[in-house]
């Protein structure tokens, strides 16, 4: 009899203490404050973002700084242009290095097309050329010995408006000097290559 109630009375004091126990492990978690982890990675991704969206800026707003009071050109039409652009003069670069001239002219505005075909104005831009010897006979000869040799080895930067459908695509140097290498004009929503009439 005596033995059962030691028993009995060492598992109640077991159980009170394991109860006990348990409740203050519970306390303790619920109490423990929560930690916010931040990821360095992630802070670094906010950085870049901030910094790459200040240098589209600033290259916006030397794009538009010649461009008529008149004109408007908002950001995300300068970044679809420019992708437009660079698009074209990649492709651009690809038809040159194959010499493909029927490629090159569906780039080409009819206006510079109409221009560049007249053997009038070929005497003048031969007139022009270091090298004498060559004949220009038809639009072909100046994509081969005009156009082709002007732009090789070109990288164009940036765009520059003229107005909201004409646009110069130019390498910015170290300097500071910029080099056009290429005119665009928009017509009917598509951008083409135009080259400019000869100065008299």
């Amino acid at each position: 009899m005596k033995k059962n109630l030691i028993l009995t009375f060492s598992l109640i004091v077991l159980f009170i203490i394991s109860f006990s126990s348990c409740g203050s492990t519970k306390v303790e978690a619920a109490e423990a404050p929560e930690e916010t982890i931040t990821s360095p990675v992630e802070e670094d991704d906010d950085v870049e973002l901030v910094a790459e969206a200040d240098e589209v800026h600033e290259e916006y707003l030397r794009s538009i700084q010649n461009i008529d009071s008149n004109d408007t050109v908002t950001v995300e039409e300068f970044e679809e242009d420019k992708q437009a652009i660079l698009k074209i003069i990649e492709e651009l670069s690809v038809i040159m290095e194959n010499g493909d001239k029927t490629k090159w002219l569906t780039y080409i505005d009819p206006a510079s097309v109409q221009y560049y075909s007249d053997i009038k104005t070929l005497r003048k831009v031969r007139e022009k050329l270091p090298n004498k010897q060559i004949a220009l006979h038809g639009i072909g000869d100046y994509f081969k010995y005009v156009f082709i040799p002007s732009r090789k080895r070109s990288q164009v930067d940036e765009i520059r408006y003229i107005s909201k459908t004409n646009i110069k695509a130019v390498q910015i140097k170290e300097s500071g000097e910029e080099l056009i290498y290429y005119y665009f004009i928009k017509k009917d929503g598509k951008w083409y290559v135009h080259i400019p009439v000869l100065e008299p």
